[in-house]
């Protein structure tokens, strides 16, 4: 298995200090990171009957027992994985003593819509940061050093962020899919485990719906009812799952540039490529050949450069979604553009293609203008006001930033 370095994750984390509340979807390495930076602390474990690990002394110990070893160590820190299990009063022993020594660690559906409710006894207590996948720079130089050939390195770190399928990943990108039909379903249905039956439908409708290209909330709406999933086939009957979801880190969304419209997608590539691949081969119970595995590959790499050259200049991406312009991405600071790119992922970029490239981007005055393609060479030629960025440029622009 390897083993990632998560770089912005544990910088973001050391500025701040318990009590911290660490949330996000299940098996996004919240517990591996947590343990790795409070190492000197007590460790439970609540599991689903209630019942409780201590990591520390290798046992199991009831609740009182637990409330009675934080109220005895106060000097220690205490972290309290899964502690939703816990029964309700432990909400109110929280807000009764404030404890400054506590990381909790949640991964629910459930408890992410509580806690942000304006009842919620502990809301203001906890700082909170949500772990996601893993960040965009971070997974391109772990691996590095790892994949050398510079378009199946993009490729591979684009389904790599998710750190599931680190342990089975041997070098070769489309082996991978093969574990989808276990990894996916058992994650979703651990996601939703401790969720309601109708309302766990309803989230994997849609995400189902996202995964098969319908990135608008109406369209949503729309294969949902079709499906059953909801009585009214309107915006506002899908609105409280899909805020949900992204909050939970499993849905994105991304606002269009010259509209109020937003796009929708799901999060990680791995879940994203099982459901439209169930959805248009049917691939739960039959298999599919690598071309159409590799139809997605595209489009997730398109996705991960948008989010990793916002972060690299620190501004709010946008699509530009258009009859007459399509922009994969435009980078803007107080709603003004100041970076417009467009992802050419193949091995041969056409002079015509190179000119219609240019005639896009030219629409934007005064801004920088980059094409991301996978090798400098990969262009027939070198585009007028518009800086070629491969693979190689983009990890030099990591590390520059990064040392600064």
């Amino acid at each position: 298995m390897i083993i990632i370095k998560r770089f912005t994750d544990e910088n973001e984390m050391k500025k701040l200090k318990p009590p911290l509340l660490v949330y996000g979807r299940r098996k996004t390495g919240k517990t591996f990171l947590v343990k790795a930076l409070f190492r000197d602390s007590y460790y439970f474990f609540v599991k689903r009957d209630r019942s409780i690990y201590f990591e520390n002394r290798n046992e199991v110990i009831n609740y009182r027992e637990m409330i009675r070893i934080m109220e005895e160590f106060k000097e220690k820190t205490m972290i309290v994985d899964e502690f939703h299990r816990l029964p309700e009063d432990f909400l109110d022993w929280l807000h009764a003593k404030s404890p400054t020594n506590l990381v909790l660690i949640t991964s629910t559906l459930h408890l992410a819509k509580k806690l942000a409710g304006k009842r919620s006894p502990i809301l203001g207590l906890f700082l909170e940061y949500r772990m996601t996948l893993i960040d965009e720079r971070d997974i391109l130089l772990n691996l590095e050093k790892r994949v050398k050939d510079r378009k199946r390195l993009a490729e591979t770190a684009t389904y790599l962020r998710e750190p599931i399928l680190l342990r089975w990943f041997k070098g070769d990108l489309l082996s991978i899919p093969k574990h989808l039909k276990l990894v996916v379903p058992a994650l979703v249905g651990e996601i939703f485990s401790e969720e309601d039956k109708e309302l766990s439908a309803r989230y994997e409708g849609i995400l189902r719906a996202l995964s098969a290209g319908k990135n608008t909330l109406s369209e949503v709406a729309s294969m949902l009812y079709s499906y059953n999933l909801i009585e009214k086939q309107d915006i506002a009957s899908i609105k409280p799952y899909v805020k949900t979801l992204i909050e939970l880190g499993l849905v994105k969304r991304i606002p269009e540039y010259f509209g109020k419209r937003f796009y929708y997608f799901v999060s990680s590539p791995m879940i994203d490529l099982y459901y439209y691949l169930d959805e248009k081969y049917n691939f739960s119970e039959t298999e599919v050949s690598e071309k159409c595995i590799a139809e997605k590959i595209p489009k997730h790499v398109e996705d991960f450069f948008r989010s990793l050259l916002s972060k690299l200049f620190g501004m709010r991406a946008f699509i530009v979604n258009k009859p007459d312009m399509e922009i994969d991405i435009v980078l803007a600071r107080f709603k003004k553009p100041e970076v417009v790119a467009e992802v050419k992922w193949k091995k041969n970029i056409t002079r015509s293609e190179m000119r219609r490239v240019e005639e896009k981007l030219k629409r934007f005055r005064n801004c920088r203008k980059i094409l991301i393609v996978p090798k400098r060479n990969a262009a027939e030629r070198e585009p007028e006001e518009v800086e070629i960025w491969d693979v190689k440029k983009i990890l030099k622009e990591i590390k520059d930033r990064m040392m600064k």
